[in-house]
Formats: C-alpha cells, structure tokens, sequence
C-alpha cells in the first residue's frame, strides 16, 4: 500500500481533497494518460481507501478533472511568475517562454495531459461557474506580445505563433531525444526575433 496518513480529526475530512488531487496529478504525470488513471492509483497515493475518494468527488473523472485544473493553475503561475520578475516587454516573453519549456520537461506527462487529447473531451465544455481559468496563461502571453509589439492588433495571432512554436519544441523535445534539439533558451530567443 502507499504512504500511510493520519487520519482526520472529525470534521476535517475535507482536508483530505487537496492530498487526493494531489496523488491524481501524480498518477497522471506517472502515467501520461488520463485513461489508465485508477480510483485505486488515486486512492493508493494518498493513502485511503477507495471509499474515500467518493465522499468529495462524485466519480473518478471529477477528481481527475481537478488534478487537470491543479496541473493549468501550475502551468498558469510559473508563467505569471515568470512574467512578474521582468520588466522589459522582450525580456518578459523570452522569461516566459523559459517557464513554459521548463514546465514542459519537467512534468512532462502532465502537460501532455493538460495540452494533449488524452482526457475526456465530453468534460471540456462542462467548466462549472469559479472553474479554473484554462486560458490564464495564453492570456498572460497575448498581453506580453501586445506590449513587446506595442500593438494588439496582431497580438493574438503572434501568441497563437509561439504557443504554438513552444508546444512544437516541447512535444517534439519529450518525444525524440536522438534529434539535435537547440537548447530552450536558444530556440526561445530564435522564436522571439522571428516573430516579435
């Protein structure tokens, strides 16, 4: 079995979610499948019972739902942070594009996950009122490009041009280590002057 936990005092069961969504982001970067995600790999993690799941998610696609939500607030705040530490609307981007590649490598699984086809496409549509904000980052990114270009006009479609180049490197990069891959910082900065 997994790790052992103290058990809740009565009443603070709900304290138990976060170890949970916890141990889901776990499985899923273990596993880089949504699919092959268990109640019982969940449960194992964190150290309950399977029964214990359900007394704060309805189903194992609500609790995986939430670890996708926890691996996008992840996602979001290293690129915010990024952002936050750079003045120059240059230097922001290329921070952020640093954040994004690192992210990327190291919780690879996760983030193919949370940008891959690999969840339950049914549950996509469903984001319920105060859900996590899936499109924080890519927001955060067409306002950098907005203030490096010193114009929004073409400030979302440059954005969509280096997600995309960024989503390319960081894919390709997990997938095929026998290629001649340029560092990040190299190909981050390459990106930038080919389209800011």
């Amino acid at each position: 079995m997994g790790s052992s936990r103290t058990r809740n005092p009565r009443g603070e069961g709900a304290r138990l979610r976060a170890p949970l969504i916890d141990a889901a982001v776990a499985a899923i970067d273990e596993s880089g499948d949504v699919s092959k995600v268990s109640v019982r790999a969940i449960t194992r993690r964190a150290g309950v019972s399977p029964t214990a799941l359900y007394l704060h998610f309805p189903d194992r696609d609500s609790v995986v739902d939430a670890a996708i939500d926890a691996g996008f607030t992840a996602f979001n705040a290293a690129l915010a942070e990024a952002a936050a530490g750079e003045t120059d609307p240059r230097e922001r981007l290329y921070a952020m594009g640093i954040a994004y590649l690192a992210f990327a490598e190291r919780q690879p699984a996760l983030y193919s996950v949370i940008f891959g086809i690999r969840r339950p496409k049914e549950r996509l549509v469903e984001r319920p009122p105060g859900a996590v904000d899936r499109t924080e980052g890519f927001d955060g990114l067409v306002a950098a490009v907005a203030a490096a270009l010193g114009d929004e006009r073409d400030a979302g479609d440059v954005a969509i041009a280096l997600w995309s180049s960024l989503h390319g490197f960081a894919m390709l990069r997990a997938a095929s280590t026998r290629m001649p891959f340029p560092p990040g910082d190299a190909f981050t900065r390459r990106l930038l002057d080919a389209y800011v």
